[in-house]
């Protein structure tokens, strides 16, 4: 073992992150089987399986052929033939006779003739948890252009949760890239940087085929129950990056040098006392496949959540509704049709040492992807009906991350894993703690939604020094779902009651609209249509003006002036708000038919879709570039 971390370690601790170093690792052609794919036997899963688990005579193999015809009720299940499908019925019959496949399932405040708990004059009717669309942080084909693919950048990531941006970008790097590209990733919690280091170097680690990490570091990243030989994994990963931490005496001195399978490195720069917190979290056995679960489902069941989940699920398709249901049941990211029965150990990166869950309580994997690449990514490569929300979500991760891999594999890419404060990092940067990145070094500066916590002008103060001056397209990134928390007329879900009344006046000006929504008009705020509605009508309206009342009172002009940097009046890396063409000026509204919001009778795509990713439509997007 003692072997095996050293060859992950750097031979000579004083080129420790050296922008200069010349080591690069030639991973082997053959990597080893670990067993580490989700099929019932732990290979990967590279097509969708006919859902016909059982087996069809006694000692033989369960069904592997390829599922080919859906399910005509639920849509969520393929079998490889019509016998598979008559075989399966005893055992399928009971998903496809849920209640939440009726198109007439209703919540159950609707039933119990009252109002959801969420709807009281106090309540807005934004997403209790939200998670900004992922995007390509870098975007260098609109921005630096095809001319500067032989160039090196840097980029950081202040205070980001998981690796979702990060995969986007590395994946829209081109092909033809001939620089060197660093990127930094700081989170101030110590479970969030050290899973993020984990779900990192599974996926990049040589050591397994390409097919099988992917799939492993799905688990880690999204599933609450691992197989044993993905649990086993999870400790082999512990032993490579932290094997030497017992050892350390200094408590600022944890520091890693791991290979990937390319030229780069992932290093982590912590502290001792911050990586001993996670890594205790990560081996601890004092707690039961049994218990962890048990807590979950306390979290995701509490009496408080239900007519949150019920308002979520009045948003969806009822095959949605119904694949949601079986996550939640089983815990594990896999598409619909798949034996989950060899996972048995819990996801220790999920879980407190003692067993409590540390996911939210809507938990959501889809949340922060886009719904239409998933379902479309499903339909092509696994013929996946959008049905099978999940089934589609797997495919569409084990592509993404397949990409992600070969990239690292193919060009120079290294990562720098940090856990620090943000506004510590940044003076740590310019003081030159971390070598590879000294001073204005970045390209990129993403501080995410730092802004609602800190100030506008005090990210910029501490962010924007550290731009390269040297690009003309150096970027400083922002986003902010508060903006509007001090100004409550800025938002129609802000008050549900008023929105409500504004609704029904404007509505009833359209006389051929009054049959369709007299019945939920009659409902009220206990209708989901209207809920759904309400929820999404800041979709159409445009609160320009507003935020920049809020823009002014933070000193923005000329808190960005001071750093020679300014405000975009259009963006370049990432729309304004959700739903704008990229380069969309002042006072743009998604372009989207309003006469869809009027279908009563069902959700429509978009609320699908938006609905599926959580997505916020208050939500705007800051960019600031050098003063011309």
């Amino acid at each position: 073992m003692i072997d095996r971390i050293r060859r992950q370690r750097s031979s000579d601790s004083d080129s420790f992150l050296s922008s200069q170093s010349s080591h690069r690792h030639e991973p082997s052609n053959q990597a080893s089987s670990f067993g580490l794919g989700s099929s019932p036997y732990g290979e990967p899963i590279k097509y969708l399986m006919c859902a016909n688990q059982s087996t069809r005579v006694r000692a033989q193999k369960r069904c592997t052929e390829q599922g080919l015809l859906s399910c005509p009720r639920c849509q969520l299940v393929k079998y490889c033939s019509e016998r598979c499908q008559k075989q399966h019925w005893p055992r399928h019959s009971s998903t496809c006779a849920h209640p939440y496949l009726e198109e007439s399932w209703q919540p159950g405040w609707v039933l119990q003739e009252r109002l959801p708990s969420f709807a009281c004059s106090s309540a807005t009717f934004s997403p209790s948890s939200f998670i900004f669309p992922v995007f390509d942080t870098l975007n260098l084909t609109q921005n630096e252009g095809e001319g500067a693919f032989d160039k090196d950048y840097k980029l950081c990531f202040a205070a980001y949760a998981d690796i979702r941006n990060l995969v986007e970008t590395v994946n829209n790097l081109p092909s033809n890239y001939k620089g060197r590209f660093d990127v930094l990733i700081n989170n101030s919690d110590p479970i969030i940087t050290n899973r993020n280091l984990i779900i990192l170097y599974a996926l990049l680690n040589p050591e397994p085929s390409i097919d099988e990490a992917v799939e492993l570091a799905i688990h880690f990243m999204y599933s609450a129950v691992l197989s044993a030989p993905s649990a086993a994994y999870l400790q082999r990963c512990l032993d490579d990056i932290y094997g030497q931490v017992d050892g350390c005496n200094s408590d600022f001195s944890f520091r890693a040098s791991l290979n990937t399978r390319g030229k780069g490195r992932i290093y982590s720069f912590q502290t001792i006392a911050g990586v001993k917190q996670p890594l205790e979290t990560f081996t601890s056995t004092t707690y039961s496949l049994a218990t962890a679960l048990q807590n979950r489902w306390e979290i995701l069941d509490a009496s408080e959540n239900v007519d949150s989940w019920d308002r979520f699920l009045s948003r969806l398709r009822p095959s949605h509704r119904m694949a949601y249901q079986r996550f939640r049941e089983t815990g594990v990211l896999t598409p619909f049709s798949v034996d989950t029965s060899r996972f048995m150990h819990p996801n220790r990166l999920m879980f407190s040492s003692q067993g409590e869950w540390l996911g939210r309580r809507n938990f959501n994997p889809l949340q922060g992807w886009d719904a239409t690449s998933v379902q479309v990514e499903g339909a092509k490569f696994a013929m996946i009906e959008s049905a099978d929300i999940f089934g589609c979500l797997f495919f569409y991760l084990k592509s993404q991350f397949r990409r992600f891999a070969y990239q690292v594999k193919d060009l120079n890419v290294n990562f720098v894993v940090t856990q620090f404060n943000p506004q510590i990092l940044a003076k740590g940067i310019s003081a030159g703690v971390i070598p590879i990145f000294e001073g204005a070094c970045f390209d990129r500066v993403d501080t995410r939604d730092m802004m609602d916590d800190i100030r506008i002008e005090v990210c910029l103060a501490d962010w924007g020094p550290l731009l390269n001056r040297r690009n003309p397209f150096a970027s400083l990134l922002m986003h902010s779902r508060a903006w509007h928390y001090e100004r409550p007329y800025a938002l129609a879900r802000c008050n549900p009651h008023a929105a409500l009344m504004l609704f029904m006046q404007k509505c009833f000006e359209i006389p051929s609209l009054n049959n369709k929504l007299k019945d939920a008009f009659v409902q009220g705020l206990r209708s989901p249509a209207l809920l759904r509605l309400i929820e999404s009508l800041d979709a159409f309206y445009d609160h320009d003006g507003i935020f920049h009342e809020f823009l002014a009172a933070q000193n923005t002009e000329s808190a960005a002036a001071a750093f020679g940097l300014g405000l975009r009046p259009r963006n370049l890396i990432h729309p304004k708000r959700f739903g704008v063409p990229l380069d969309a000026c002042a006072h743009s509204l998604p372009d989207i038919s309003r006469s869809q919001f009027y279908d009563l009778g069902k959700p429509t795509q978009l609320i699908v879709l938006s609905s599926l990713c959580e997505v916020d439509f208050s939500a705007r997007f800051l960019e600031f570039g050098w003063r011309h």
